[in-house]
């Protein structure tokens, strides 16, 4: 917990609830949680060329505005991008179980760093288990798929076969 969301910390009375956002420490939190992911992914084989920039800010902060929107915070994700569609955005990538268990791998160490309270950690890691789970767009091997930049990678050419000449 931050200092700007204490855990005892409610709302006056009359007063509107404290979103989860609002709760876990609002903005300083989620750049914590997506810097400590992205340290992980940077180096990650098969995770990495999924993102088609060579510097991965864009990518931290369309996922910092997702999430924080996502958890009551600022509206920003869908002002500059729309509505999330995360399936249709997710689906030129090969999310097989593998690229999830690895995505949810990072986000594990991720939000272990933030040290949340108890109830608060549930709540965020069982959003971001199904989250994951629901990307998973292939069962195919990693390599196998369209790449980070709609091709297929390592796709073999799909031609004819050429006509038997026997009989």
């Amino acid at each position: 917990m931050t200092d700007s969301a204490p855990a005892d910390a409610t709302p006056a009375p009359g007063a509107a609830p404290l979103s989860f956002y609002d709760e876990v420490g609002g903005h300083e939190t989620f750049v914590r949680l997506v810097d400590a992911f992205y340290r992980g992914v940077a180096d990650d084989e098969v995770l990495r060329p999924m993102y088609p920039e060579q510097d991965l800010g864009p990518a931290k902060e369309r996922l910092t505005t997702f999430l924080e929107q996502y958890w009551g915070g600022p509206s920003t994700y869908s002002e500059q991008r729309g509505h999330p569609r995360l399936r249709m955005r997710h689906s030129p990538f090969h999310v097989n179980p593998d690229a999830r268990d690895r995505w949810l791998a990072h986000m594990r160490t991720a939000v272990d760093e933030l040290h949340l309270p108890p109830l608060h950690e549930t709540t965020l890691w069982d959003y971001l288990q199904r989250a994951a789970f629901a990307m998973v767009n292939t069962f195919e091997p990693t390599g196998i798929g369209p790449a980070s930049d709609g091709r297929a990678a390592g796709s073999l050419p799909v031609t004819a076969a050429p006509p038997d000449p026997s009989p």
